[in-house]
C-alpha cells in the first residue's frame, strides 16, 4: 500500500521553489550555459575573453542589473560612461564616469527598462539595439548582445548584401540570414549563438541598420519570421559573396556533406562586372589574378609554420606547385576520379627539394590568402613533354632534363644557362629551367557554398522572386517540396 504524501506548509514550498530556481540559475551561469531568454532572442558575441569592457547608453532607458540576484545596481542614464573590470575570477567591479559604483556577480546585465521603445547602447564605438550581457569567466569577459532576431537582422542584411540591390535580393538575404542565425541558436556555442565577423555573418548593429538603408530593413519586415526548412529542419544557410559562376558541394570545401549545399550554376555572378566599380570592386570578386614569386611562396609557408608549429612544413627549396580537383565521395570521404563540378581545387601540393606538402580544400585559401579555390595555376617554368608511352607529362623543373640533338648526343637544355628555348605555335619562347613564379587565375570570392550574393542580385535583376533564388541555391531548382520557406517554430 502506498501512502499519500503529507502536505508541506505553503510558505516552505514557496521557499523551496525559489531556492531551486536560484540554484539552477547560478549553476547555469557558472557553466556559461544558456541565459533564460525568449525563443526569438539571439546571443551575439561582440567580444570574447576581453580584459575589461567600456560602454555607454546612447539612447533610451536602461538599468544595470546583477543577473544572478536580479538586484538593480544602478540606473544607466544616456551619455554616461561605464567601465567594468574583473574582481577576482567570478565578480565584476563597476565604475561610472570614473566613480566606483559597486560589485556584481559574474553576470552583469545592461537591461532595457522599456523594451518596446528604441534603446541604443554603444560598445567599441559602435551602436547596438537590445541588452548587453557581460560575463566574467575566470577573469576574462564575454560581451554578449541579447537582441531580438528581427532587430539583429536589421544590422545584417544591408551590410551583407550591400547597397543598390533589388528588393527580392534583399528578401533572399533576410530569409537566408535569419535561417543561419536561428540554426545556430538551436545549435549554440558555449557562451553565444553567433559572432559578428565574416566567420559568421557580418553584424554591425544599429550603425549597419542605418547604413544598409530602408530597402534592407523593409526586406526584414516583409519576410518576418520566415526561415528555410529542409526535411523539416532549419538549414545551415551558408552563403558567400560570389561563386565565380558555379557553387560547390559542402564536402568538397569543408568536411560535412549537406543535401541542400550542392553545386548549381550561377552565371548571374557576372553582374559584378557590370555595375559601377570602385578600385576594381566588385568585378574582382568575380575574376581575379595573383602572382607569387618562389620567395613569396616560401614566405607564405613560413607564416603558416609560425601559426601551425606542430605541423611545420620542411620541404627545402621550392621546386614547383600544382593543384588537383578530385571530388570527394560524400559517404566514404575518399577522393573520386572525377573532378569537382565547379572545378574548384581540393588539393594543392607545394613541391620542394626535400619532399612535398599538400594543403586541402578551404585550407588552400588560408595558406595563400586567396579569394576562392576556383583557381588555375600558370607556373613560369612548366612545360609539357610527350613520353615514350605517348602520354604527356608536365615538368616544372627542367634543370636536370636532357635533350637529344639531331646527331644523337645528349646534354642539358641550353647548357648551364638558367633559361632555355622552346618552339610553340606562337614561335620561339624563352623559359626558365627552375620554378621562379606562379600566377594564380581565380574566380569567385568566398567558400562557394550555398547562396552567391552577387548571383542572387543577378537573379533579382532578371526578375526572380526571393523564393526562386532560395530554391535555386538550396534545392537545385527541384521544387519538390523538400525545401520549404515558412514561419520559424523553435525546436522542441
Amino acid at each position: 500500500m502506498i501512502e499519500s504524501p503529507k502536505k508541506k506548509p505553503i510558505f516552505l514550498t514557496c521557499l523551496l521553489l525559489i531556492f531551486m530556481l536560484l540554484t539552477a540559475t547560478i549553476n547555469n551561469a557558472a557553466l556559461g550555459a544558456s541565459i533564460m531568454i525568449s525563443s526569438n532572442t539571439l546571443r551575439v558575441a561582440l567580444g570574447l575573453d576581453q580584459p575589461s569592457a567600456e560602454f555607454t547608453v546612447a539612447q533610451g532607458n536602461y538599468e544595470l542589473v546583477d543577473y544572478i540576484t536580479q538586484q538593480v545596481v544602478s540606473p544607466a542614464l544616456p551619455n554616461s560612461n561605464w567601465l567594468v573590470v574583473p574582481a577576482a575570477s567570478a565578480r565584476i567591479q563597476i565604475t561610472n564616469n570614473g566613480q566606483a559604483v559597486g560589485l556584481s556577480s559574474n553576470l552583469l546585465l545592461l537591461r532595457q527598462k522599456t523594451p518596446g521603445e528604441q534603446n541604443i547602447f554603444r560598445y567599441k564605438s559602435k551602436n547596438y539595439r537590445g541588452d548587453l550581457l557581460i560575463e566574467n569567466v575566470s577573469g576574462k569577459f564575454h560581451i554578449i548582445n541579447l537582441i531580438d532576431a528581427e532587430q539583429y537582422l536589421y544590422g545584417v542584411v544591408g551590410p551583407e548584401m550591400g547597397t543598390g540591390a533589388k528588393e527580392e535580393a534583399y528578401k533572399a538575404q533576410a530569409v537566408v540570414s535569419r535561417s543561419y542565425a536561428l540554426y545556430y541558436k538551436e545549435h549554440p556555442q558555449l557562451f553565444y549563438d553567433v559572432g559578428i565577423s565574416t566567420a559568421w555573418q557580418v553584424y554591425t548593429g544599429y550603425d549597419g541598420e542605418i547604413q544598409g538603408g530602408a530597402a534592407a530593413k523593409k526586406a526584414v519586415d516583409d519576410t518576418k519570421g520566415l526561415v528555410i526548412y529542409y526535411d523539416n529542419k532549419v538549414i545551415q544557410a551558408f552563403f558567400h559573396a560570389n561563386s565565380g559562376g558555379y557553387t560547390e558541394s559542402c564536402e568538397n570545401v569543408w568536411f560535412m556533406s549537406l543535401p541542400y549545399i550542392q553545386p548549381v550554376p550561377a552565371p548571374e555572378d557576372a553582374i559584378a562586372t557590370q555595375v559601377a566599380q570602385y578600385n576594381g570592386w566588385p568585378a574582382n570578386s568575380y575574376q581575379w589574378e595573383k602572382t607569387f614569386t618562389c620567395q613569396e611562396l616560401a614566405e607564405s609557408l613560413k607564416k603558416w609554420n609560425a601559426a601551425n608549429p606542430d605541423e611545420a612544413v620542411k620541404i627545402g627549396t621550392i621546386k614547383g606547385i600544382e593543384v588537383s580537383r578530385q571530388a570527394i565521395n560524400p559517404q566514404t570521404r575518399e577522393y573520386l576520379t572525377t573532378e569537382t563540378l565547379s572545378r574548384r581545387a581540393t588539393k594543392l601540393a607545394v613541391i620542394g627539394e626535400n619532399g612535398s606538402q599538400s594543403f586541402y580544400k578551404d585550407g588552400i585559401r588560408s595558406l595563400l590568402n586567396l579569394k576562392s579555390t576556383l583557381i588555375e595555376l600558370t607556373v613560369d617554368s612548366a612545360i609539357s613533354i610527350r613520353n615514350a608511352f605517348g602520354s604527356v607529362d608536365t615538368v616544372q623543373d627542367a634543370s636536370d632534363t636532357l635533350g637529344i640533338t639531331v646527331d644523337g648526343a645528349t646534354g642539358k637544355l641550353n647548357g648551364n644557362n638558367g633559361n632555355y628555348y622552346i618552339i610553340t605555335a606562337e614561335g620561339i619562347t624563352e623559359k626558365p629551367k627552375a620554378f621562379t613564379q606562379v600566377t594564380i587565375s581565380g574566380k569567385g570570392h568566398g567558400h562557394g557554398l550555398g547562396m552567391s550574393q552577387w548571383g542572387a542580385r543577378g537573379m533579382a535583376e532578371n526578375g526572380a522572386a526571393y523564393r526562386q533564388i532560395i530554391e535555386h541555391y538550396y534545392n537545385q531548382d527541384r521544387n519538390n517540396g523538400v525545401l520549404q520557406i515558412r514561419a520559424y517554430v523553435p525546436a522542441a
